[in-house]
């Protein structure tokens, strides 16, 4: 949980992309890295298409993170199953996400940690983003304990005693696992 937090904050703070950075602290603890995933979540951060109204990026990280280990597969989805599991914990991180930032909003975060909201398509209030700590302290922090949380919940769920090592999916881990 404190390498989560600690990947997460770090990587936030130097690269950017709360959604990528969450996602790779995340799959960096556990060992499951996926380069398609982690791509495809590059237009995630800022609330989405850098608008800051959608879901904050470090929320929707770990979101991705639950469905690669534990979502409905496409066959599955195609038989017309339900993926609860992944929901379940989800919801677990939803809770802890509100309980501490009242929202999953970009945002509204951005109110409650700088007092203000952003426009990221403004170079003005981008610059004064930077200015007041976004990429240096902010952010990086809601991903590092976006990360740590999510990290906590998949590892209290996984199978005891598991080597996620090498592993490239969830599917490997419950076949060792039973």
């Amino acid at each position: 949980v404190e390498l989560a937090f600690k990947i997460g904050f770090e990587s936030e703070a130097s690269k950017t992309n709360c959604a990528q950075a969450t996602f790779h602290a995340i799959s960096t603890v556990l060992g499951i890295k996926n380069p398609q995933i982690f791509k495809s979540l590059y237009s995630l951060a800022g609330g989405g298409a850098a608008s800051t109204y959608g879901s904050c990026g470090a929320f929707s990280g770990a979101m991705v993170a639950f469905s690669l280990f534990w979502g409905r597969t496409y066959a599955q989805w195609e038989e017309g199953k339900r993926g609860a599991e992944s929901s379940k914990l989800a919801d677990a991180f939803y809770k802890k996400f509100i309980d501490r930032f009242g929202t999953v909003i970009c945002r509204e975060i951005h109110q409650e940690l700088f007092g203000r909201t952003f426009d990221f398509k403004n170079k003005k209030d981008r610059e004064a983003f930077d200015n007041l700590g976004g990429h240096a302290e902010k952010c990086p922090s809601v991903v590092g304990v976006s990360s740590a949380w999510a990290v906590e919940i998949l590892w209290n769920h996984l199978p005891g005693d598991s080597d996620l090592s090498g592993i490239t999916s969830m599917d490997e881990v419950l076949k060792k696992n039973p």
